[in-house]
């Protein structure tokens, strides 16, 4: 696996707080859950008409990390109220977004990323996510725009600054990509993903040595990056290192049983003329 591609999420109710995708999920805020304690009496004594627990429940769905059929609901009454501010309607945009994403639905989320930054076009929560879906369906001119404007707004963030030059390495902008996640490695050295798609690149110019260099550094920092595990067992191949080879392959199943390319690759170095990288 090459790249590694995150998303920027707002997690509590219309908020900025950001996370990356793949991280454990927080548990419900406590003021979540003393807010719907309440609502009832609140609503008994008069203190809070229908409506507005209303509004206030369709904020809560917006922001609901944990169930993305309710985010679009509740994001959808956010942006079809004649109650919600600006401000609230970007981040709902965003949300609504997100959700959509993770059912499949990228052009709908594209939209509404893009509504989302016609409400401010620097909203670089929006921005960052359009261009990693540009990215994943390989729309790379439009990924890097948008990474750039992300960039410029803030210039260290490493998880952007990798996704562009995954899009400059994906359509063979081989010396843009390698100077992007040379610049990656300088604010993060510890940034294993860099010094693994940095390799990939330097294969791709026919440079070995220097792939093989930033493959094992890549696993120093990441012992079970399986990926990094199996292109560094090519390059031990091709090298006739064939001993290493086969314990890095072998490593790479020990740690992904089903990988197709260590699995494969380790069939033909141990004799499987049929198969090869």
């Amino acid at each position: 696996m090459v790249a590694i591609i995150t998303l920027a999420i707002e997690t509590e109710p219309l908020s900025m707080l950001q996370r990356r995708t793949g991280m454990p999920l927080p548990s419900r805020p406590r003021y979540w859950r003393v807010w719907r304690a309440l609502t009832p009496a609140l609503l008994a004594l008069g203190l809070m008409s229908a409506t507005a627990v209303a509004e206030q429940a369709a904020i809560d769905a917006c922001a609901n990390v944990f169930d993305p059929s309710e985010v679009v609901t509740g994001c959808s009454a956010v942006i079809g109220s004649d109650w919600a501010t600006d401000e609230q309607l970007r981040l709902a945009f965003n949300n609504r977004a997100n959700a959509r994403a993770s059912f499949g639905e990228i052009e709908a989320a594209i939209d509404d990323y893009g509504r989302a930054l016609g409400y401010d076009p620097h909203y670089v929560n929006a921005r960052y996510n359009r261009a990693t879906l540009y990215l994943d369906i390989q729309q790379y001119d439009a990924a890097i725009a948008d990474f750039d404007i992300v960039l410029k707004l803030k210039p260290d963030w490493t998880d952007a600054l990798n996704n562009r030059a995954l899009a400059l390495l994906s359509s063979n902008q081989l010396d843009a990509a390698i100077e992007s996640f040379t610049s990656v490695i300088a604010l993060d050295p510890a940034y294993a993903y860099a010094y693994n798609n940095r390799g990939v690149a330097w294969r791709r110019k026919n440079e070995p040595a220097r792939a093989l260099e930033d493959f094992s550094r890549a696993i120093e920092l990441r012992p079970n990056y399986v990926g990094a595990l199996n292109s560094r067992g090519e390059l031990l191949a091709l090298a006739g290192r064939s001993a290493e080879a086969v314990a890095d392959f072998c490593s790479a199943l020990a740690l992904a049983p089903e990988h197709p390319a260590a699995s494969a690759n380790l069939r033909t170095l141990l004799g499987d003329p049929s198969l090869h990288w």
